[in-house]
C-alpha cells in the first residue's frame, strides 16, 4: 500500500502478523545512542601531545558516524512499513519505584528523524574538518550531542525522553563557547536560556501526563494512551507547544536562533539547524497530534498562527539583514514553520506532510544556515554590503547556495516540493487563513532569497572586499551531502525500481517507509462521511 493510499484511508492498521521478518537486533537503537558516547569518552582520554593525533581524532569521529549510518541503513531497509507497532523495541526496568523504563522503539516518523540525524551527523563532522584547536574535546562534545539527539528520537518513556532532550543542551552550549565567534558567550547563554525554558515546560507537561495517567508509569504506551478530559489535554498541550516553540524555533520564542547560528562553527550549525531543532516538531507530533486529539482540534488555529507569524517574520528579517549569517539563521526558521502548518491542518494529508517535513525541513535548514556560514568564512566577510559577484570565484558555494534557496521554496525535483504539496493541500481545507498567510510569508522569503543571491553571488564584485576562495573538499562534501539527500528523495520518493517492475533496487523509498504509524496517528482526524440516516435528512 502506498503512503497516499494509507493516509487517505487513515484507519488503524491491522495487527502485525507473526513472522513479519523483522531484523530484530535487540541492540540496534542502543548502538545509535551509546556507541557515540563510548567513542567520545575514548577520545577524551586519547593522548594527543601538541595535536599530533588531530587527524586521527577526526578520522575516528567520521568513521564512527559512517558506521552508525551503516547500522541505520540496515534498519531502514528491514523496516516494515505495514506494522502499526513500534519496531526494534528495547525495554528494561530502570527506576521501577516511579515507573521509569529504558524503553526504546521507532515507527515511521521516528525512522525519518533517525535518517535526518544520521545524515547531519556525518555532515557536521565533515564541516568540522577545519577545526585546528582543541580537536579532541570538540569532536567528543559533537558525538555526545548526536547521542543525546538520537536518544530523544527513539525514547519511548517520557522520563527518558526528557533526560535526552535536556542533555543535548550541554554539549552544544560548550561547543559554541569553545569554538564560536566573537559573540559566542552571549549565543551560548541564549541557547541555554531558551532551551532551558523549553525543557522546564516539557517537564511540566510530562509530569502532568504522568499524574493524569495514574502516576504509575512514564512509559509512552501508558501516558499517551490514557483517556484524559479535554481540559487536561489542553493544559498539557500548551506546555508542549511552549517546549516545541523554543526548539524549532517559532515566533516569538526564537530569540536564540540568530546568535547561535551566526556564531557557532559550521559543524555545530548543521547539528542545531538539522536534527536538534526538529525535535520540537517531533514532540508536537508525538504528544499533541498523536495523543491529544481534542486539544489538537482546539489549538490548531494557534499552531497555524504561529506558523504564519514565523514565516512572515523570518522572511522580513532576512530581507533586512546585513550580516549574511544572520540572514541564513532567519531563513532556517522557515522549514520548521511549514512543519507546524502541516500539524495545524489536523488532517491525514497534512500530518503526512509534516512527517516528511521533519526530514526535508531539517536538511533545508541545515543547508541554508551551513552554506551561509561557509560562504562567510571563505569570503572573509559577513556583510552583504561588502560581498558581491562571488559566483565566478566560488562556483561550488554558488551552486549549493542556489540549491539551498530552491529547497526552502519547495521547487519540483527537490524533496521539499512533496512536503509543501501535502502540507498546503492538507491545510487549505481546515486552516485556510493560516495556509494563505504562510504562503504569503513564503512569497516574502522568495523575495529575500532573490535579493540575497543577486547581491552576493551575481552582483558586481567589490574591489575593497577581502580575497575569497571556494569551499574546501570537506565543506563541499558536507553541503553536497545535504543537497544530494534533498535531490535523491525528491527524484525517488518511492525509491528507485527495477525497470518494468515495482521491485526496489536498494532503497525502499522514504515516503513508503515513513507510512508506519501515520494512519493510526491520523485516524482521529478523518472527516467522517455522512451515514444513510444523515443523507436521508
Amino acid at each position: 500500500m502506498t503512503l497516499l493510499q494509507t493516509i487517505t484511508a487513515a484507519t488503524p492498521s491491522p495487527p502485525p502478523a507473526p513472522g513479519a521478518g523483522l531484523f530484530t537486533s535487540p541492540f540496534l537503537l542502543s548502538l545509535l545512542i551509546w556507541v557515540p558516547v563510548i567513542v567520545a569518552v575514548a577520545l577524551a582520554f586519547i593522548p594527543n601531545p601538541r595535536g599530533r593525533y588531530d587527524v586521527l581524532v577526526k578520522q575516528i569521529a567520521f568513521f564512527t558516524n559512517l558506521g552508525l549510518v551503516f547500522i541505520l541503513f540496515i534498519g531502514y531497509n528491514q523496516f516494515e512499513n505495514f506494522l502499526p507497532t513500534m519496531q526494534y523495541e528495547e525495554k528494561l526496568p530502570w527506576l521501577p519505584a516511579i515507573g521509569v523504563t529504558y524503553h526504546l522503539g521507532i515507527d515511521g516518523p521516528g525512522l525519518v528523524m533517525l535518517l535526518l540525524s544520521g545524515l547531519t551527523g556525518i555532515a557536521s563532522v565533515l564541516a568540522s574538518l577545519g577545526i585546528r584547536e582543541r580537536v579532541r574535546p570538540y569532536f567528543a562534545l559533537l558525538l555526545l550531542a548526536q547521542a543525546s539527539i538520537n536518544g530523544a528520537i527513539v525514547a519511548r518513556d517520557m522520563f527518558v525522553f526528557l533526560l535526552f532532550w535536556g542533555a543535548s543542551i550541554v554539549p552544544l552550549a560548550l561547543l559554541i563557547i569553545g569554538w564560536g565567534g566573537p559573540r559566542r558567550i552571549s549565543a551560548a547563554w541564549r541557547l541555554v536560556g531558551y532551551w532551558g525554558l523549553g525543557t522546564a515546560a516539557l517537564a511540566v507537561g510530562a509530569l502532568a501526563l504522568y499524574a493524569a495517567a495514574g502516576g504509575r508509569s512514564f512509559d509512552m504506551d501508558t501516558v499517551l494512551k490514557a483517556s484524559l478530559s479535554p481540559r487536561i489535554q489542553l493544559g498539557i498541550s500548551m506546555a508542549m507547544i511552549v517546549a516545541a516553540a523554543t526548539r524549532l524555533p517559532l515566533f516569538p520564542l526564537h530569540g536564540w536562533v540568530r546568535d547561535v547560528l551566526a556564531e557557532a562553527p559550521p559543524g555545530v550549525v548543521v547539528a542545531v539547524a538539522g536534527a536538534a531543532s526538529r525535535l520540537g516538531a517531533f514532540l508536537l507530533l508525538r504528544v499533541l497530534i498523536g495523543a491529544e486529539p481534542a486539544a489538537a482540534h482546539l489549538l490548531s488555529p494557534v499552531l497555524a498562527a504561529l506558523a504564519a507569524l514565523t514565516v512572515g517574520y523570518a522572511g522580513l528579517a532576512a530581507l533586512r539583514a546585513i550580516d549574511i549569517r544572520h540572514a541564513g539563521a532567519y531563513l532556517a526558521m522557515v522549514p520548521g514553520a511549514i512543519t507546524v502548518l502541516g500539524l495545524a491542518a489536523v488532517s491525514p494529508l497534512g500530518i503526512a506532510g509534516s512527517v516528511l517535513s521533519l526530514f526535508t525541513g531539517g536538511l533545508a535548514a541545515a543547508l541554508i544556515a551551513g552554506v551561509c556560514a561557509t560562504l562567510a568564512e571563505r569570503a572573509q566577510a559577513r556583510s552583504v554590503l561588502v560581498l558581491g559577484g562571488l559566483a565566478p570565484r566560488m562556483p561550488n558555494v554558488a551552486w549549493l547556495f542556489t540549491i539551498a534557496a530552491l529547497a526552502l521554496l519547495g521547487v519540483p525535483l527537490l524533496a521539499s516540493f512533496g512536503t509543501e504539496v501535502m502540507t498546503f493541500f492538507g491545510a487549505f481545507k481546515t486552516q485556510p487563513i493560516g495556509a494563505f498567510a504562510v504562503a504569503a510569508g513564503l512569497g516574502v522569503t522568495a523575495v529575500a532569497l532573490a535579493v540575497l543571491l543577486a547581491r552576493v553571488l551575481f552582483g558586481g564584485p567589490n574591489p575593497d572586499a577581502p580575497g575569497v576562495s571556494d569551499a574546501s573538499l570537506g565543506e563541499t562534501w558536507y553541503l553536497g551531502l545535504l543537497a544530494g539527500a534533498l535531490l535523491w528523495v525528491g527524484l525517488f520518493p518511492g525509491g528507485p525500481k527495477i525497470p518494468g517492475t515495482e521491485v526496489p533496487l536498494f532503497d525502499p523509498g522514504l515516503i513508503n517507509q515513513m507510512a508506519a504509524g501515520i494512519s493510526d496517528m491520523a485516524s482521529p482526524y478523518v472527516l467522517q462521511a455522512p451515514g444513510p440516516a444523515a443523507a436521508s435528512q
